[in-house]
């Protein structure tokens, strides 16, 4: 079958040739607030002097990483990534990059299959690569890159890769949406299809008729063998033969010469809920489906997150320089300090309950755990006069990661715990931030 005659026009080329400058544009506006980014941080750990006020050069840096974090509401590894990633590129590809020629995907797999290479072969490899840059798809243009290295130099890339099994491996997870997370592991290219391989052997044991998809089946395989368990098949029939072996070996079950009348009524009496003498409760007829009724907004245990966040940050900005904690102190509006206030280390006890109250870093934005944070406390303690500065308490003790305890230890972000739960942070330029407490 022959090729059809074609019957674009010039306004189909014209549409093709504006969506293509479009992407240009937002390439190069991606370089752009990357250049400028570069700029801010340079010039904000370039603003103080060190040896004059205690704070290191180190310590200027991460704060710059953390404002422009919260301002453009990423995170400190992100942002640090791509600022790195922006220091490191080679010229030919910048310099297609800041064109608009190249996008931050294609970009970021040249750094990151570059990475470690040696400087002689990089400036050998370097036009080729961005040539194949402008016409490859990243996953393509990542082996493409791996090929000329091996090439170019077998004796370092055999080394690398065994560095880089034994160094680089990692686990990261990711909290998503509706109760479901992502976990991502970093591995060698055959543990990866060794791993795939065994998810496909559990999959292929499935029948056709199981109603999963594609999806869900290696999913759910992924979790069978972490388990150490058997991936089960969700078909009608194995359920069903599933059902009938838990039956017969359920020491409850009816007998089979017990009448059927008897076995039924002792169903229907197993099937109905117990009886409640709650008032205002009551439980549907044998054989009658109770429809759910809609969630009752009253019961949400704080207004909404928005909303809240909204209503503190026109306080504050109506008075950007006044105390609006809820305990300015530290003592949680006691007189008299309890067991354990007066200690630096919080005691195990308040130490689970501050974990299980705060899942993640008081940070605006980082996503740190609490079990890898430090413990910290948002009104100082006092070690010359603990009776004098912030318990520890529940009130007064938050998860904060090393990073950002640091700064807040260096004065350079400020913290006060507002009504209602809502944390207040001040970054070193004024702007404020505003972290809602977690549900």
């Amino acid at each position: 079958m022959g090729l059809r005659k074609s019957a674009w026009t010039t306004d189909d080329h014209a549409a093709l040739a504006c969506v293509l400058g479009a992407r240009r544009t937002i390439n190069a506006a991606v370089a752009s607030e990357l250049n400028l980014s570069d700029e801010y941080v340079r010039n904000r750990t370039a603003c103080a002097a060190p040896w004059d006020t205690g704070v290191t050069e180190k310590d200027l840096y991460n704060s710059a990483i953390c404002e422009l974090a919260a301002a453009l509401s990423s995170t400190f590894a992100a942002v640090h990534n791509k600022l790195q990633m922006w220091r490191q590129l080679r010229p030919l590809v910048r310099q297609e990059f800041i064109a608009g020629s190249l996008d931050l995907e294609r970009v970021r797999t040249i750094h990151d299959h570059l990475l470690h290479a040696r400087p002689e072969t990089v400036i050998a490899l370097e036009a080729e690569i961005v040539k194949a840059a402008r016409e490859m798809a990243p996953g393509t243009l990542g082996r493409e890159i791996d090929r000329l290295l091996i090439e170019a130099d077998a004796d370092w890339d055999r080394a690398v890769r065994t560095r880089t099994a034994r160094t680089e491996k990692r686990i990261r997870l990711r909290r998503r949406a509706r109760g479901l997370s992502s976990v991502t592991a970093l591995m060698t290219d055959g543990e990866a299809d060794e791993q795939l391989s065994r998810i496909d052997v559990e999959v292929a044991r499935l029948h056709p008729e199981d109603p999963r998809s594609d999806d869900q089946r290696r999913g759910d395989a992924q979790t069978a063998l972490m388990r150490g368990e058997p991936l089960l098949c969700e078909c009608l029939t194995c359920q069903v033969s599933r059902d009938d072996a838990d039956d017969a070996t359920d020491p409850q079950a009816p007998d089979a010469d017990e009448p059927a009348s008897k076995t039924a009524s002792s169903s229907t009496s197993a099937e109905l809920p117990s009886a409640s003498t709650e008032p205002g409760k009551t439980h549907p007829a044998p054989g009658v489906t109770a429809e759910l009724a809609p969630p009752d907004p009253s019961r949400r245990s704080r207004p909404g997150g928005g909303t809240l966040i909204e209503r503190w940050r026109a306080l504050v900005r109506g008075d950007p320089l006044g105390t609006h904690a809820l305990y300015p102190d530290g003592h949680g509006g006691m007189k008299r300090p309890p067991p354990g206030a007066l200690t630096y280390t919080p005691s195990r006890a308040l130490a689970a309950q501050v974990r299980a109250a705060h899942p993640y870093c008081l940070h605006p934005g980082c996503n740190v755990p609490s079990e890898r944070c430090d413990l910290d406390h948002i009104v100082e303690f006092d070690q010359r006069n603990p009776e004098r500065g912030g318990w520890t308490i529940f009130t007064n003790v938050g998860p904060r990661c090393r990073l950002h305890h640091n700064l807040k230890t260096r004065k350079l972000w400020r913290t006060e715990l507002l009504p209602e739960g809502v944390l207040h942070i001040v970054d070193p330029l004024g702007n404020h931030y505003f972290t809602a407490p977690t549900l």
